[in-house]
């Protein structure tokens, strides 16, 4: 008996032993073997059921094995077939080429055809494009120029799929032909940056003959455009030799903001009024006013410009942020000119309202002032400490200078053969420590006020929960003596 039967023989005797304990379990005998047999018979059922799915999937495995070999034979023998059928074509290719030569010519004619009108009325078309141009009609001079274009593209893409080597001469030929294109192009831009840099005016109404309509013209040209560059540069993204027209892409939505852009910075730098300080003391004081006006009327005319533009142009934002930038380079171009005192409180009080209510906080334009000068400051602050530095030390030379020149003037009254002024009890009399303090009085009140206001400035670019209780000392020096100012000023959160 080998070792199996002997572990089975052990686990029966187990398992018979442990139904048999008592004496009493010896009456349910017949029914334990009766439970036994029909347990047995249900694993033998379970078996026979096991063994017969087996041999069922054995069976389709093998004529699926057996389908397998004749589908393989029956593929070898058509790929041969097909080997056979093909061998032939190499030489055909040849025989052919002369056919394929003269379908590439036929392309050719075919595309000549199509455009014959065009090509034709080359002169007669840029003629009335020029005269369209004249009478501001932009969308016909562009339909106009968008046919010549695809006549002259259309017959460059022909001649650019030949591998013949007379294919620069006759694009050379084809673009000398319809040169006359390009000029037209070049005014019809020359046109729209102009209205475009007019935007605002435009929006108004107060441009003579023009309005609203002409900055959405000149932007559906726009788009037509950037459509087409987009055809093109797919294609060459494709296709690395794919044909591309000359002076493609042309890129003009960029050239139109930038034209915005531009603008912008004309609108900042073009409101100064005097030139020359001695002319005005005032000179800066009245150039920022005019700023102040000039952004919150071209903002407020930008608003209503939105629906002029594609929303994906966000001219908006963008505009914001153009005027924001122009006001930024422009007034730390200012502050770095070598500004006097009374320009100083000047620049400082204009930087002060800059993001208040009555510029960038205006509730007509809804814009989000403390994040725009948050991200990007008037003026950053080291050039605000630079400025309160240049005040102070101004202040300290005037105060010398005027010391001096009080103490000197008190001197020589002293010589003079004239009586000292009494008061009413008879006691001799001077007015220099009233002025004195007077002076010390206004000046410190003014450098107090000058702190404060680059204080405010520097709070208002940062983030709202930066915003603590912050302090400035000012300090300020002068002859025959010192005195120290410290006042806080608490920014409410």
């Amino acid at each position: 008996m080998n070792t199996v039967d002997l572990d089975v023989e052990n686990a029966a005797l187990e398992q018979v032993a442990a139904l048999l304990q008592r004496p009493d379990q010896l009456e349910k005998l017949a029914e334990l073997k009766k439970r036994a047999d029909r347990k047995k018979l249900a694993v033998e059922a379970m078996l026979r059921t096991g063994v017969q799915g087996q041999l069922e999937g054995i069976r389709t495995a093998i004529a699926h094995l057996q389908t397998a070999s004749e589908d393989i034979v029956a593929i070898g023998n058509g790929v041969d077939a097909i080997r056979k059928r093909l061998e032939p074509f190499p030489a055909l290719k040849e025989k052919l080429g002369e056919l394929r030569d003269a379908n590439a010519l036929h392309g050719q004619y075919a595309a000549a055809m199509e455009n014959l009108k065009h090509i034709f009325n080359v002169n007669q078309t840029l003629e009335e494009t020029r005269e369209a141009l004249e009478k501001g009609k932009l969308l016909l001079a562009h339909r106009n120029i968008m046919d010549l274009e695809r006549a002259r593209d259309e017959l460059l893409a022909e001649v650019h799929k030949m591998s013949t080597g007379n294919t620069n001469y006759e694009k050379n030929l084809l673009v000398n032909f319809f040169k006359g294109v390009d000029g037209v192009v070049a005014a019809l831009g020359s046109n729209m940056w102009f209205i475009l840099g007019r935007t605002m005016e435009m929006v108004k109404g107060n441009e003579s003959g023009g309005g609203p309509q002409e900055v959405v013209s000149c932007l559906r040209i726009v788009e037509r455009e950037e459509r087409i560059d987009k055809f093109y540069m797919d294609n060459q993204k494709a296709n690395a030799n794919a044909f591309v027209p000359p002076g493609r892409p042309r890129k003009w939505k960029q050239k139109t903001l930038e034209v915005l852009e531009k603008t912008a910075v004309f609108r900042i730098e073009g409101n100064q009024l005097e030139d020359n300080k001695t002319l005005n003391k005032a000179w800066l004081a009245r150039y920022l006013e005019v700023c102040r006006k000039v952004i919150l009327e071209d903002l407020q005319c930008a608003k209503a410009a939105i629906p002029c533009f594609p929303p994906e142009y966000q001219i908006y934002d963008r505009l914001v942020h153009m005027y924001h930038n122009a006001v930024c380079k422009r007034v730390r171009e200012i502050a770095a000119d070598g500004l006097e005192k009374s320009e100083l409180v000047q620049l400082m009080s204009w930087i002060q309202i800059y993001g208040g209510e009555e510029l960038l906080g205006n509730m007509r334009l809804k814009i989000n002032a403390a994040a725009l000068l948050q991200d990007y400051p008037v003026l950053p602050r080291t050039t605000l400490n630079d400025l309160c530095d240049s005040f102070v030390e101004m202040t300290r030379k005037d105060m010398k200078t005027w010391l001096e020149n009080t103490v000197s003037a008190e001197k020589d009254d002293w010589y003079k053969n004239v009586r000292p002024d009494e008061d009413n009890n008879g006691y001799f009399y001077t007015s220099l420590p009233n002025i004195l303090f007077g002076m010390l009085k206004d000046t410190c009140a003014g450098t107090c006020l000058l702190a404060v206001m680059s204080l405010i400035a520097y709070e208002s670019s940062m983030s709202h929960s930066a915003r603590k209780t912050s302090h400035v000392g000012v300090f300020s020096f002068c002859t025959g003596g010192a005195f120290l100012l410290f006042f806080p000023v608490e920014l409410s959160n």
